[in-house]
Order: C-alpha cells, then structure tokens, then sequence
C-alpha cells in the first residue's frame, strides 16, 4: 500500500513540474532578446535618384546584425526575412554619403540595436553613351567560316553612373549557328548584354535596346595560291637583295564559287624610285562572289634593299680635270681605245643619294711634269668621299704637256 502511494506521489509531483513549465513558457512567456545575424540591407530611391540625374556607382549588398526584444515564443520565430531594413537614397548628392538605416519590426518586436546603423555609398552622375554592337557567332565545322551580312543596329545607348557607362566596351550578342548548314542565309534575334575590355557583364546598366537582329551566313574556306606584282623601278643606285610575299590566301564563299577559283592576283604595288627595305600592304583581288576570309590579317609584302648601292657616271674626255699642272703648260687628255669614260661608284646608300657627277669627275695629276707625252696616267675621282669605291674604264689616258 506504501508503494502505491509513493508512485502516485511521484506521478502527481512530474506532472505539476510539467504543467508549472508550460504556466511560465506560455502564460508567463517571459520577454528575452536575441541577435539576429545577417540581416540585408535594402536600398530604396534607386528610381528617384535616376530621375534626378544621379546614380548609385556599384550595386553592393549590404547586411547588419541586429538584436530585437520580445516574448520568447515571438521572437523565437523571427528571421532575417521577418526583418526590414531600409536606407534611402533618394535625396543624395554626388559623392560618398552616409545613410541612416531605417528598421521596420513585425509587432511586438522591439529594436535593442543596429550593430551598423548606418551604410556608406557612392553617388555619380547619371550618364548616358552610345555603345557598339558586338556579334559573335559559334558553330561552323573546319573548313568553314561565318559571314555577317547584316547588323539592324550598329550601336545602342547605355545609361547609368558615369564609372559604370566608362566601363562598358561594346554590347556583346551570342548567337549560335551550327544547325544553319552551308550558303543559307539565318535570321537571328539575339539579346546583348554590356561588356567590358575582357568581357565581363558590367552590372548596373540600362540599355536602351535589349536586342539585335543579325543575318548570317556559313561559307566554305579555301586556301588559294596568290600571285603578287610590282610596278615601278627601284632607285637606280639601289640593289635589290629579295622580295618577300604571302604565298597563298584564305578565301570564303558559296562552294560552287570556290571551286572556279585556283589563284588570285593581288592589285599592282608600286616600287618606283624606293632606294630602302619597305614594307607593303597587299591587297587581294578577290573574284566577284567569293570574300577574304575574317582570319587573314593584314597581308604584307617586303622589299628589301641592300644596304650598299652602286652608281653609274659617263665622262667624256673634256670633264676630265687636270690638276696640279705648272704655270706657262699647255696640256691635253686622250683616250686610247675608248670614246668616253665609264665610272661605278659604290657604297652605302645613304652616301650616294647625296652624290652628284661632278663629285667623282675623273680628274689626272700633273704635278712635276714637263712638257712631254705621258703614257698610263692612272685617272682619279675629283675628290675622296669617305665610303665610296670608284673605279674607272678605261683606268688610264694618255697625258700630252706642252708649253
């Protein structure tokens, strides 16, 4: 009988213990305060800002700790989702402002604290710029390559803070081709998105058009021999060492074109009277119906030029000078098989586009010479010019003096 009893005693005190817990927790409910951690931040007035001529600078989230107060079975069911945070942007001006967070609480939640009541942002002017068009266009196999026909739109105008409109580099349009088989014309529509330099989206940013419509084609490629000519003659001092030139070209087209073509000339390059190494740009003829291909960068074709040239003078028998010959003697100059004299000078070219016939004149030495016949007198150029070779044909005239 004293067990019973001591059961029963022991049922009725649990039994009270529970119902005096759930008297505390649900009737008493005792007021208890928590942290909510990572609350976002939401920024508001973003549209007024813009219809007043500024912008944000940067799309940044923000968030905040906050410790709120309450009933415990009320604030046990808060989350960040339950809370408001606002900050307003609306009335800034350009630069670096601090804004007031604004908290909005379910009820009976009370704010103890903000831990960053307060958030920093940027505000530029708001800018507007025209942008170009990007399209690039995927999918063709080897041996093939896309045209661009037609673009609807060339460029499109972006807006936003000015930092953001600076970065954007063109409006970039994908578009995917490998299902538009070869030589048939593709309407695409494609979405743009702004970019900057390494492609990267630049958030941010309106764009007054959201799309682009493109006409594409696919074409087969084709490597053919080009052929390239020159006009014109090199200064006639100047030795030309080589000529170098691309060989072959890469073309595009529908492929009954392609196969009627086996080579192509390039437009005539004219050399006339250079006298240096220079370089030319090359520019394919390409037949009617077929296109170079978007690959081939600037072709260029080299002449190069030695950089000794040589040069030719002709003398007749009175150019020839005498020099050095005694007062009261008469003299004179012949040629023993020849009618006139022929001289090559040769040396940088630098020199010799300086040099004139006169510079180089043949010219004899009488010096200690009396009257008499001289035989073999070894002609000489009228002056020395450093760098210079002169030689002469004949090399030698016969030299008469008397008095």
């Amino acid at each position: 009988m004293r067990q019973n009893q001591k059961t029963i005693d022991i049922v009725i005190s649990v039994v009270g213990a529970i119902l005096l817990w759930i008297y505390v927790i649900n009737i008493v409910n005792p007021t208890v305060s928590t942290v909510i951690r990572d609350v976002p931040i939401n920024i508001s007035g973003a549209a007024t800002l813009v219809e007043r001529g500024k912008a944000l600078a940067s799309s940044e989230s923000y968030s905040t700790n906050v410790t709120i107060s309450g009933p415990r079975n009320e604030v046990n069911k808060i989350t960040a989702d339950d809370i408001s945070l606002l900050a307003d942007v609306s009335y800034l001006s350009t630069g670096r402002q601090t804004v007031e967070i604004r908290a909005d609480l379910p009820t009976h939640i009370t704010l103890e604290s903000i831990q960053d009541s307060t958030v920093s942002v940027v505000i530029e002017d708001y800018v507007t710029a025209p942008k170009p068009v990007d399209i690039v266009l995927s999918g063709e196999d080897s041996g093939e390559e896309i045209s661009i026909i037609s673009v609807s739109l060339s460029q499109v105008d972006v807006s936003g803070a000015a930092s953001a409109v600076a970065k954007v580099a063109a409006l970039r349009a994908n578009g995917d081709m490998s299902d538009a088989g070869l030589d048939k014309v593709q309407e695409l529509s494609l979405a743009i998105a702004p970019v900057d330099d390494s492609g990267k989206v630049v958030e941010n940013i309106r764009i007054a058009q959201d799309a682009v419509g493109v006409s594409a084609i696919v074409y087969q490629t084709k490597d053919v021999p080009l052929k390239v000519t020159f006009t014109g003659s090199i200064w006639t001092g100047a030795v030309m060492a080589e000529t170098q030139t691309p060989l072959s070209v890469k073309i595009k087209g529908p492929a009954e074109v392609l196969s009627q073509i086996s080579e192509i000339d390039s437009s005539p390059i004219n050399i006339e009277g250079i006298y240096e190494t220079t370089s030319y740009d090359v520019e394919p003829v390409i037949p009617a119906g077929a296109f170079l291909s978007e690959t081939v960068e600037t072709l260029q074709a080299k002449v190069v030029i030695e950089e000794d040239g040589e040069l030719s003078f002709n003398y007749n028998v009175s150019d020839i000078i005498i020099k050095n010959l005694g007062e009261d003697l008469n003299a004179e100059v012949f040629l023993t098989d020849a009618k006139n004299i022929a001289l090559k000078v040769t040396g940088p070219i630098s020199t010799l586009r300086t040099l004139a016939a006169g510079d180089v004149a043949p010219s004899v030495n009488a010096n200690g010479r009396s009257a008499g016949e001289y035989e073999r007198v070894v002609l000489q150029p009228n002056q020395n010019i450093d760098g210079l070779v002169v030689s002469f044909d004949p090399g030698t005239v016969t030299l008469k003096i008397s008095k």
